[in-house]
């Protein structure tokens, strides 16, 4: 039996109630903020690089990818709570 791995944007959609995965993009500041929040609680190591660089890049508008998983995840949060 094949198990496949939700992406970390899918996982952020879910727990943010969005229909769509599009629906990320027009959060309010405050659910940016709890999104920030909710992504604090994960380490790095629970996501793929790839996954936590196409977050960032999806939602902050950021095109550079990062080495590592701590520093998109860093990367993101920031920029979640910025907006």
């Amino acid at each position: 039996m094949m198990c496949e791995k939700i992406s970390l944007l899918d996982v952020m959609a879910v727990q943010m109630g969005c229909m769509y995965l599009s629906d990320l993009r027009f959060l309010n500041s405050g659910q940016r903020a709890l999104l920030a929040q909710k992504l604090e609680r994960l380490t790095a190591e629970d996501e793929d690089l790839r996954d936590w660089n196409d977050a960032l890049q999806y939602l902050n508008g950021d095109g550079q990818p990062r080495a590592t998983a701590a520093q998109a995840k860093a990367a993101l949060i920031a920029g979640l709570s910025a907006r």
